[in-house]
């Protein structure tokens, strides 16, 4: 295959969407205080299949570690947990936001600013992965 041809898929098939599958994903991370060595990433996940999927884990080489998390409001007071998977039902979509569904991302290699990339690679319970590029954006917290 020559550079050409590998180009020319490349724009057919952009960044964070399977050539085979029909499960396509949008990533951002809310700029980080400074020095704060946990980030939250906020991911939506189409599965347009007639499957459903399961996301089972999350990478980035930005980071030491990172954990698909949940945070809950129990009895007054809000609580986050590791989830070991989380389902995307067949033909529906999941959208990670702030105050519940999250990926935490731990130990940042190198200081992450408004306006970067960081690549996070999805991984699912059939195997395969998904590479999206979350970018860093100011989070609106409203007035």
């Amino acid at each position: 295959m020559t550079l050409k041809t590998l180009l020319f898929a490349a724009m057919l098939f952009p960044l964070g969407a399977f050539a085979d599958s029909q499960l396509s994903a949008e990533a951002w991370i809310p700029t980080p205080p400074p020095m704060a060595m946990s980030h939250a990433a906020y991911v939506t996940l189409h599965n347009t299949e007639a499957v459903p999927r399961v996301l089972i884990g999350v990478s980035s080489d930005t980071y030491a570690m990172s954990h698909l998390h949940e945070t809950k409001e129990v009895s007054g007071m809000s609580t986050m947990s590791m989830l070991h998977q989380i389902e995307i039902p067949a033909g529906e979509t999941l959208t990670m936001q702030p105050g519940g569904l999250h990926i935490m991302l731990m130990s940042p290699k190198q200081p992450v600013a408004e306006g970067d990339s960081v690549m996070l690679t999805l991984s699912f319970a059939n195997g395969e992965t998904l590479t999206v590029d979350a970018m860093v954006k100011a989070r609106d917290y409203g007035s």
